[in-house]
């Protein structure tokens, strides 16, 4: 083997690496199953977002971002446990990624779903204040209840969302909490719906 050859496999070997690389930090930052985002690069992301707003307060780092406030949507796909034990895991896991896929499909760029775990998804809108975080949940809660599942043609899927927009100095585990807590309300009073945390905290 003269030198131009073992450049050859040098250079194909260095490829190789790279395109391992690659697939290792899409692993690392979306979720195997759903092709979206991790929970670990929502918070992160989040954190960074939550930062930037509290600059842009104080008249600092305008530059950045230039939005003003952030809101969550905190979705989770009803009795989900019920539809797992009924079709079995394999159909729960085919309607996971179309809720999912579609709650993608109907956001904007710059905005970031993210698989926070089990049935749970949640969703950052940028610049988006509490009103318009409510009407985005609404508009994909009709569509994923109109979603027809070849693999169960009898089942109609629905979500409940909890809904909560940034406050002054608010951190990552406070405002999750908040749609956390807006998803609880929405779940123990009926499910198929969608609460804002506005509403439950007065």
């Amino acid at each position: 083997m003269d030198k131009k050859d073992n450049i050859k496999q040098l250079e194909n070997r260095v490829i190789e690496l790279e395109t391992q690389i690659h697939e290792l930090e899409r692993d690392i930052i979306h979720d195997s199953l759903t092709e979206l985002k991790t929970r670990a690069f929502f918070e992160e992301e989040l954190d960074i977002y939550l930062t930037a707003i509290t600059h842009n307060e104080h008249g600092k780092r305008k530059e950045w971002f230039g939005f003003k406030n952030i809101s969550i949507v905190f979705f989770d796909i009803d009795h989900f446990k019920k539809i797992n034990d009924t079709y079995g895991h394999d159909v729960g896991d085919v309607i996971l990624k179309k809720v999912a896929k579609t709650i993608q499909s109907n956001l904007r760029t710059g905005d970031t779903p993210a698989r926070w775990g089990g049935e749970e998804i949640i969703v950052s809108l940028l610049g988006a204040n509490e009103t318009d975080a409510m009407m985005k949940a609404e508009e994909i809660r009709k569509k994923i209840e109109d979603l027809i599942f070849p693999e169960a043609p009898n089942l109609r899927v629905t979500i409940s969302a909890g809904v909560t927009s940034s406050e002054k100095n608010m951190n990552v585990t406070e405002i999750v909490k908040r749609a956390d807590q807006a998803l609880y309300e929405a779940k123990s009073s009926g499910r198929n719906k969608i609460i804002n945390w506005s509403r439950i905290k007065k």
